[in-house]
């Protein structure tokens, strides 16, 4: 889908009229002198003279805290392209749309001179966000956006690929304190920060009402209920028994050039499947989920009364359902999360701080924490929990998010999930313990370090 938020004639004759307005507004201020603001006010009506073109309806007006944007006073013309997602679409459905679009508008109120084209970028497959970048940056450079919304997993992607420039020469913002520690993280790569964060995603327990005891159980209570639970076992990057080891106290360690794994930690995590079978909780028939998408489908049909699943999906539910953090397997609670971040990939340097100032103009506090609570998706600040409607949900999404650490890059984990699905399968099957299994990934990385 590609649209423009203002007037899409060509670049000439706008200049023509740019021309043919200033020496009309000289002329005006020349002949009125103070008196020259009403008439023009009553001439040029400033809210449709810059927004009319694709919407016939602005959006809400939203006074931002500019202090810390980028200078941007150059009157000159400057034409941006944003790309996003689909499910971020500013001219879609839903009061999070309406709220998007309407700080769009705001921007280019605000900065008169820019021209903003939005498109909106498939999530995968041919004409995707990241096809569409790749195949533009080796035809022509200039075919790419000015900023794109990009999730983690593309944000690592286009910074290796040079497709993105890192934002912190033009903002700071990325540094303040009004930050959850992953959100952070989640902008940042090797060093660099390439962009601010905008929404996020957590992962843990969404279960029907009365399926589980208590706001937090233990493993212990789950086993006893004896309710069915759904996950992703199947999951080629094994990102719940990942979470599940680092609960337990692992880390991945990677030293000269080989990956380090505590055992005692992945098999901790994997008792919880051993145990969890015996009690008939899982079946075998839960390593057919490999992706989060299936076991939620399978848990919308009523297959289980839990999932381990991203919580957003709490937001779009058909039913009311309750929300949990994985039972954690040490001390302090632990959780993964990914999300997504707003993106330099502006080409040429001058039009890039205009760019970045729009990046924080649409990741500022006062923005976020009207657009979070309807976005569908999780804060990145603290400071938009607070909009969110119910306090039992704030509270439980407080600690989610505040024990939320990032979903591991793939290129890290490309070498050690294999062999942890591995386990995941032997133990689910009943063919091996937790430890034996645990015992068996090390020795299937050391051989594989020494061929």
């Amino acid at each position: 889908m590609n649209w423009k938020m203002i007037n899409p004639h060509d670049l000439k004759i706008k200049q023509a009229i740019r021309n043919m307005v200033a020496s009309l507004l000289a002329a005006v201020f020349l002949l009125v002198g103070c008196q020259g603001q009403s008439i023009l006010d009553t001439i040029f009506p400033q809210a449709e003279s810059q927004l009319g073109g694709a919407h016939s309806t602005p959006g809400p007006v939203i006074t931002p805290q500019v202090d810390n944007m980028p200078n941007v006073q150059s009157p000159k013309y400057v034409e941006l392209e944003l790309w996003v997602p689909p499910q971020f679409d500013p001219n879609g459905e839903g009061e999070a749309a309406k709220l998007l679009d309407g700080r769009i508008r705001e921007f280019l109120i605000q900065n008169p001179q820019i021209e903003l084209n939005v498109r909106v970028k498939a999530l995968s497959g041919p004409g995707s966000m990241m096809d569409s970048m790749l195949g533009a940056s080796s035809v022509a450079q200039a075919a790419l956006p000015s900023l794109a919304l990009l999730s983690r997993s593309d944000l690592v992607i286009a910074a290796e690929r040079t497709l993105i420039f890192p934002i912190e020469e033009f903002s700071s913002s990325v540094d303040e304190n009004d930050w959850y520690a992953f959100a952070q993280s989640m902008a940042i790569y090797q060093g660099s920060a390439y962009g601010l964060p905008f929404a996020s995603n957590v992962l843990g327990l969404l279960h029907r009402p009365g399926a589980l005891p208590g706001e937090q159980p233990s493993w212990d209570e789950i086993f006893q209920r004896r309710d069915s639970l759904l996950f992703p076992a199947g999951d080629a990057d094994a990102m719940v028994t990942l979470a599940q080891y680092f609960s337990a106290g692992g880390a991945l360690d990677v030293q000269m050039g080989k990956m380090e794994i505590n055992q005692e930690a992945l098999s901790a995590a994997l008792n919880v499947y051993e145990r969890a079978r015996r009690a008939g909780v899982i079946g075998r028939d839960v390593l057919e989920n490999q992706t989060d998408d299936q076991a939620w489908e399978k848990f919308q049909t009523g297959n289980a009364d839990v999932v381990i699943t991203w919580i957003a999906r709490l937001f779009t539910a058909d039913e009311d359902l309750g929300l949990a953090m994985l039972p954690p397997l040490g001390e302090n609670p632990f959780t993964f999360a990914t999300g997504w971040s707003w993106c330099l990939t502006e080409q040429d340097i001058e039009t890039r701080k205009y760019a970045a100032a729009l990046a924080e103009f649409l990741s500022a506090p006062e923005f976020l924490s009207q657009w979070a609570p309807v976005s569908g998706y999780l804060p990145v600040r603290p400071s938009s929990l607070v909009s969110f409607a119910e306090e039992g949900l704030q509270s439980t999404l407080s600690t989610m998010l505040m024990s939320a650490h990032l979903r591991p890059d793939r290129q890290l984990i490309i070498d050690i999930s294999p062999q942890i699905k591995i386990a995941v399968d032997e133990v689910i099957n009943g063919l091996q313990t937790a430890e034996e299994s645990a015992q068996n990934v090390i020795t299937r990385l050391k051989e594989s370090e020494n061929q």
